[in-house]
């Protein structure tokens, strides 16, 4: 209940100072549920649902801007059932939707989640025009995937894939190239702002 109500409050501005505020009092409520009760803690799944949900705010695409952003999903596993109840629960007006294959996520989504079950018997996965794909796959970026949702110590942080943006006619906001981590094979050589792996 407390994580539908952390996004809700995300949800009502694109602001980065408010992206870095709910994800503060996130982690200071995980900080204290753990201190309490070691058992009680958010699951890495749900942060990473908030991360799929909200980085679309960070990201641009060409004119006009799509409005609202349609948000799918290929395959399912715990994230992508923690993004059915959220969207299911809240007042966004366009529903999650389920895909079948690449092609028609390109035609019909904005944002595509790709599970890792998924993205081993595609193998690859193209740059479609103004479609932006996040996984939490570790083979995603070598494979063509756009942003990683990937745990460095007990922390969950965006990893992107510029070129695989570029290739899509999509931008990355300057606030995002400063939390987020360039994904070195894909990063140009005198570019070398953020952090890195």
């Amino acid at each position: 209940m407390e994580l539908v109500i952390m996004i809700k409050m995300a949800i009502t501005s694109r602001h980065l100072v408010n992206l870095a505020m709910c994800f503060t009092l996130l982690a200071l409520s995980i900080a204290a549920k753990a201190s309490a009760n070691a058992s009680q803690s958010y699951s890495a799944h749900k942060i990473k649902t908030v991360y799929v949900y909200r980085l679309a705010n960070f990201i641009r695409w060409p004119s006009p801007q799509p409005q609202p952003l349609r948000y799918c999903v290929l395959g399912r596993n715990s994230i992508t059932v923690t993004l059915d109840t959220f969207f299911s629960n809240s007042e966004i007006s366009s529903p999650l939707v389920h895909m079948a294959d690449l092609t028609a996520a390109s035609q019909q989504c904005d944002v595509l989640y790709i599970t890792e079950q998924k993205l081993n018997i595609l193998q690859a996965i193209p740059q479609y025009p103004n479609l932006l794909t996040i996984s939490d796959s570790p083979q995603f970026l070598e494979r063509g995937g756009m942003i990683e949702l990937r745990t460095y110590s007990s922390q969950i942080k965006p990893v992107l894939a510029l070129t695989h943006l570029e290739r899509s006619n999509l931008t990355v906001s300057s606030q995002l190239l400063r939390i987020a981590i360039i994904h070195e094979r894909q990063k140009p050589d005198n570019d070398r702002g953020g952090n890195h792996e």
